[in-house]
């Protein structure tokens, strides 16, 4: 049984009519003819009562067409989906965030692609940079928004898509708060609270580098392992931190953000895809994710 078949048998239950039918679908009448009796015989059953005069349905013609069409129709969408999925437009996507990519990089991403591509299912987790890692290089994760850098992982594909300046943040109430401007030797002796190394190691070595690199060695107070954590214990004056500024924008807390007059490195966050495990809606979202 073919679809080409169910196709025309569906057309001729429609209109009654073998010789209208055939121009419809352009195909000739004596083809259109063999294809209907090659259907009645894989059925087993006589599907239409045909004369000179006039061509009627069969009680099973009847009960075929019912059941041809729904399954047409299933078909038919499943032929789309597939087609979708091929394409990058279907499938569920598992996508991992650092609190700092979420209040406006991954939201705006996420809500334009939604926009484009409904049919793809979005599966948004908070989760830090180091369990990222491991969950793309394991299939858990399909794409990573995190803090870089993140060292040497073969397995993973990841490119930089935002990029802003360190500032320090002090409490508002600091000798230096009402600075716009500082230099890092100036805070040299002061309590920090820093990034937990546990949970982006790259990040946490870049952090103490550039302390290093003016001469620094702090007095670590407290880690966190979310940067907006740094910023809630600076406000509580637990310690100063070196923080990206748009999470001072965002912050509530009663601190302020200085601008370093030192020569450093700026604050990075990457998308990262697995080599490995790569649907082709993975790399939908990563090629439209870099275009915007």
């Amino acid at each position: 049984m073919e679809i080409r078949q169910i196709r025309s048998f569906l057309s001729v239950a429609e209109t009654l009519h073998f010789g209208r039918t055939a121009e419809l679908i352009h195909l000739s009448q004596p083809a259109l003819s063999l294809q209907i009796r090659g259907l009645e015989e894989e059925v087993g059953v006589r599907l239409f009562d045909r004369n000179r005069r006039k061509t009627t349905l069969t009680a099973a013609g009847a009960a075929f067409r019912d059941d041809a069409a729904a399954a047409l129709s299933q078909l038919e969408q499943a032929i789309r989906r597939a087609r979708l999925a091929a394409n990058g437009k279907l499938g569920l996507l598992r996508i991992g965030f650092i609190s700092t990519a979420g209040s406006e990089l991954v939201a705006d991403i996420v809500r334009q692609f939604g926009e484009l591509y409904p049919e793809v299912e979005v599966s948004l987790r908070n989760i830090l940079t180091a369990e990222q890692v491991r969950m793309l290089e394991t299939g858990a994760l399909d794409i990573g928004f995190l803090r870089l850098p993140i060292g040497g992982h073969s397995a993973l594909d990841v490119v930089t898509v935002h990029r802003e300046p360190f500032v320090l943040v002090v409490p508002s109430s600091h000798k230096l708060a009402k600075r716009k401007r500082v230099r890092l030797c100036e805070v040299a002796g002061e309590n920090f609270v820093m990034y937990e190394r546990t949970w982006a190691p790259g990040f946490h070595d870049l952090m103490f580098g550039i302390l290093r690199d003016a001469g620094i060695v702090p007095n670590v107070t407290q880690t966190a392992g979310e940067v907006p954590t740094l910023i809630s214990l600076v406000h509580s004056r637990v310690g100063i931190t070196i923080a990206p500024l748009s999470v001072v924008k965002h912050s509530v807390a009663s601190v302020v953000a200085c601008n370093i007059v030192d020569r450093i490195p700026k604050s990075e966050i990457g998308m990262a895809v697995s080599k490995r495990f790569r649907a082709a809606v993975v790399d939908n979202f990563r090629s439209f994710a870099l275009k915007i």
